[in-house]
């Protein structure tokens, strides 16, 4: 009996220059001290071919994946993760990255492969296709502004019955981050409000209401992502993420506070 044929599968592949060598550039894809300035602020594994990495945006966003391939400075490779995962890509997918060296730097690309063709696999396609090149972002970011110094990454995720477009509304309008202009345009500058304060806001990235990402200079180049998760189905979950580097103490308690009392409004079920 013949094999069943398999089911075509779509590739995700995105590319970015980096300010670093393909050397520092691995340690950065593979040591978990290194990944958390990054990618997922707590990281649990050592990085070696065949072991697990653990890495979580915190206890409801928990992502296993197993290190496959690495060849320092050449290629890095994440593949299959375990049947017990929580959240992540599904099962069976493979993370390739490949470095080459170019321009004083290195070009890194990143190939995602193991997307199904069908309507079904759209959005999340559409969703890691939005949050790699967020993350490739911001791995440029960290190399570029704030090499070697700890990141503390402060958010609120919250769910809603309420449409992405509802949700939109109230997030980037008045009782929110009230954006201006209500529609930025990326490479531009905007203003938000946040932690109390207006804030000078540049644009990186945008595609309302789904993804909004930029720095803010007045908090030391912090680095802010506003996302809507996908999923056809149950609640839209909703992300606020800022990463932060060389606040003090007093500073984090006032970001932290003014985010959660903003999302308290933000979230709260409508009146009527």
């Amino acid at each position: 009996m013949s094999d069943p044929p398999k089911k075509p599968q779509r590739t995700l592949t995105l590319e970015a220059r980096l300010p670093a060598t393909p050397e520092q550039v691995s340690r950065m894809l593979t040591d978990p001290a290194e990944l958390a300035r990054w990618f997922a602020p707590y990281v649990d594994g050592s990085g070696r071919v065949g072991e697990l990495l653990t890495l979580s945006w915190g206890p409801d966003v928990t992502w296993r994946t197993r290190v496959e391939a690495v060849e320092p400075g050449r290629l890095v490779r994440w593949c299959d993760a375990p049947a017990d995962q929580q959240g992540g890509p599904p099962a069976g997918m493979v993370i390739e990255w490949t470095l080459g060296t170019e321009s004083g730097g290195t070009r890194l690309r990143l190939v995602h492969s193991g997307f199904g063709e069908g309507g079904d696999w759209d959005e999340q396609y559409d969703g890691t296709e939005a949050g790699w090149s967020f993350f490739l972002w911001h791995l440029g970011e960290t190399l570029r502004h704030h090499p070697g110094k700890p990141r503390v990454v402060v958010w609120e995720r919250r769910a809603s019955v309420l449409s992405r477009e509802e949700i939109g509304a109230r997030l980037f309008g008045p009782i929110g981050l009230a954006l201006d202009p209500d529609r930025p345009q990326p490479g531009s500058v905007a203003h938000l409000r946040l932690a109390g304060s207006r804030r000078r806001f540049e644009v990186e990235h945008v595609r309302l209401p789904t993804h909004l990402w930029g720095r803010l200079p007045d908090l030391d180049g912090a680095l802010l992502l506003a996302e809507m998760e996908p999923g056809r189905t149950g609640p839209v979950q909703t992300g606020l993420w800022l990463s932060t580097w060389g606040l003090d103490a007093a500073s984090l308690d006032t970001v932290r506070t003014g985010l959660r009392s903003m999302a308290d409004a933000v979230f709260s079920p409508p009146a009527g």
